[in-house]
Order: C-alpha cells, then structure tokens, then sequence
C-alpha cells in the first residue's frame, strides 16, 4: 500500500511539474529561445548533471546491448518523437487545440493494453478514461482553424507518448534505475532534438542570460523531478494509471495561466478540472 501510494503521489508530482513549463517557457522565448531549441538544451544540460548525480551515488551507468537497443527506440520514438511531432503540429493549429489531441493518449493506453496485451477490461478505468478526455477538452477547448495536418501530428505524439508509458512498462526498462534510465533517455534525446532542430533552423546559442538561467532550471526541475517521477510511477501503479493521472499537468496549466497570465476562469474550466480530478479520485480509490 505504501508503494502504491508513493507512485500515485510520484506521477501527480510529475504531472504538476510538466504543468508548470509553461510559466518559465514563455519568459525564455521572450529572451531569445524557440521550442525546439529549448527541447533540446532541456535534454542536454541535464546529461551531465545526471552523470555527476549517477556517479556521486555509486550507480553504474553500463548497459546490455539489449537495454541499449530498448533504450535507443523509446528515447528516439516516445520522447523526443513526441516532442518534435507536438512541435510541428503547431505550425498548423493552435496550441491549445493541439494540446487537447495530445491529451487523449491515456485513452490510447487502455486501448494499446487491451488489443495489444489482452489485458482485462476494466470498466472503472474506462469511465475514467472518458472523464479524463471530456475534462480536457473543456480545459483546453475553443474555436480554431482545424488542419487535418495539424490534427495528424498531435495525433501522433499522443501515439507516440502512449508508446512511452506502455513500452517502459512491458520492455522490462520500468526494473533500471530511474536516475539511470532518465540519464540515457536524456541522451538519445539530445541527440535526436539537437539534428531536428538544425534541421530546421532553430537552434540558437544567442539567448540572453535571463534565458539561459530559466533554462538550466527548467531542465533540472524536469529531468530530475517529473520524469524521474514518471519513470518512479510507471514502475509502481503501471501505464494505465500513469496515463490518467498525467492529467495533472493541463490542470496545473490551467492554474498557471490564470494566477500568473491573468487568463480568464470560466465555468467551463471549473468542469474541466472537476472531471479531471474525479477520475484521479475513482482510480485512487479502485486500488
């Protein structure tokens, strides 16, 4: 029980920490940053840092050729695939739209569980599954020019981002140390954000040093907090929870922007966020 309780409180930790990226996002890109070059500097200042944390803790950082090849595809798919596919979604549709349609992924794990594993359905989840969706669309809904590009790429990071809860969890890579695994998933991840964003011209070293300071700590707060929290999760409650209580973070969002961003509360977000919450309580209270 009290395992179960420490995942459930390491995933919505998680989810509160990626929620609050916005908040120190929109100051770096006021000083000089882009999100792709972001991603990447977020992935590559915390290599070393989880190098020193690593070695400072006698945690040896040797692979197998087999965790080496798990690691090089959810690193390459479901992290960094995620991020670039949600960034490219943007060039199409709104943000707040695109977010919504990256949000459905919890939906895609119970889905990804039962075709894929034969897992027994579970009908509590599936209610909170449909809670979940319904609540973010509320957060996050609105009028907009829909893409079917757009709407196709924030499609596929959801897809990609179910693949990384669910192959953590059935490759075996959920029993590496959590340190260890956000080290090397923060490797393959510079690598592959640092070649996109070249790519696309977006790469810059010409911030300010505000920027660069808002982006140190964001990358340590999210590399050594929420996705080593993530990974904590996942091992402990498993994706299908993981999934739903990542919902945490378009909660936080919503928060943020209307303390901070002075962004308009309506009744529709009041709903939203009751939604959202009740499926956390459900499951919480199902296990």
């Amino acid at each position: 029980m009290e395992d179960r309780r420490k995942g459930f409180l390491a995933v919505i930790f998680a989810g509160i920490i990626f929620g609050c990226m916005p908040l120190l996002a929109k100051n770096i890109y006021a000083n000089g940053g882009n999100p792709p070059n972001l991603v990447f500097w977020r992935f590559f200042i915390s290599v070393p840092i989880l190098y020193l944390v690593l070695r400072s803790k006698n945690i040896s950082i040797k692979l197998s050729k087999e965790e080496l090849k798990k690691l090089l595809l959810v690193g390459s798919i479901g992290s960094a695939g995620t991020a670039v596919l949600l960034f490219l979604s943007y060039n199409y549709i709104s943000t707040g739209v695109a977010t919504t349609i990256h949000f459905m992924y919890p939906v895609f794990v119970i889905l990804e569980s039962i075709i894929f594993f034969h897992e027994k359905v579970d009908p509590m989840k599936i209610l909170c599954v449909l809670l979940c969706t319904v609540g973010v669309l509320l957060l996050y809904g609105g009028n907009s020019n829909v893409s079917p590009m757009g709407v196709g790429l924030a499609l596929s990071s959801g897809l990609t981002y179910s693949f990384y809860v669910m192959y953590l969890d059935k490759s075996g890579l959920k029993s590496m140390n959590s340190l260890k695994l956000t080290f090397y998933l923060c490797v393959v991840s510079s690598v592959v954000m640092f070649i996109f964003s070249v790519f696309t011209g977006k790469f810059t070293v010409k911030m300010s040093p505000m920027a660069w300071l808002l982006t140190s700590i964001l990358s340590i707060i999210v590399s050594l907090g929420a996705v080593n929290l993530l990974n904590v999760g996942i091992r402990i409650i498993g994706p299908q929870n993981t999934a739903i209580l990542g919902t945490f973070e378009p909660i936080t969002s919503v928060i943020i922007g209307i303390l901070i961003f002075g962004e308009q509360f309506s009744m529709k977000l009041f709903v939203g966020c009751v939604l959202i919450l009740t499926s956390v309580i459900l499951i919480a209270m199902r296990q």
